[in-house]
């Protein structure tokens, strides 16, 4: 005879079952390790004083790095546009403005259910902490005399630092430190969530 205990079984959670965090490693995981990958390569000048080197301002520069390239919008090889031109146009912007946009939308993706606001998340606030601070210091980089107040610069991207750390220990990827990130990344969609 069989003995039925009476466990009730039931259903997979949706946050665990249909998780959105591979999803957004997929996505974001490149386009966030190259803009910390960026984003360290200022430190020489950062340390120097020289605010006007051109990593500091092509980081911080509105048309600095192309975010989508253009794609040819043709339909077999022919082109069905009355004026005859079928490519696309880039989408380009700073490294700074894509760096917040990926980093807050892989930090939204760390949950583990619905009802949290995505502000009240501790990846989305240790990714505003760090995004308070450097656009303090994009304010005074990006003005007409980028090199005054150098020593409040620097100490905005010192605690910039070490609030990326955070940052990057909840999302799961390894720390500014740790020398991943001396290579530049792939911001295409990646194939796996796996850090590369």
């Amino acid at each position: 005879f069989l003995l039925v205990s009476s466990v009730s079984i039931c259903p997979p959670s949706p946050a665990r079952s249909n998780s959105t965090i591979p999803i957004a490693k997929r996505r974001y995981y490149g386009r966030v390790q190259e803009a910390v990958h960026e984003f360290l390569q200022l430190t020489p000048a950062i340390i120097a004083g020289d605010m006007t080197g051109q990593y500091v301002q092509t980081f911080f520069d509105p048309l600095g790095a192309l975010i989508i390239p253009a794609k040819r919008k043709d339909i077999n090889g022919i082109c069905t546009k009355k004026d005859g031109n079928c490519k696309g146009q880039e989408i380009r912007d700073s490294r700074w403005n894509d760096m917040k946009t990926t980093m807050y939308l892989l930090g939204n993706a760390f949950r583990i259910n619905q009802t949290k606001a995505p502000d009240n998340l501790p990846t989305v606030i240790a990714a505003k902490a760090f995004f308070k601070e450097i656009n303090a210091m994009e304010k005074t980089v990006t003005s007409r005399k980028p090199m005054t107040n150098l020593k409040t610069t620097q100490g905005h991207f010192a605690k910039g630092l070490d609030l990326l750390d955070i940052y990057l220990d909840l999302v799961e990827l390894p720390p500014t430190q740790s020398g991943h990130y001396d290579k530049e990344f792939s911001t295409l969609v990646g194939e796996s969530s796996r850090i590369t």
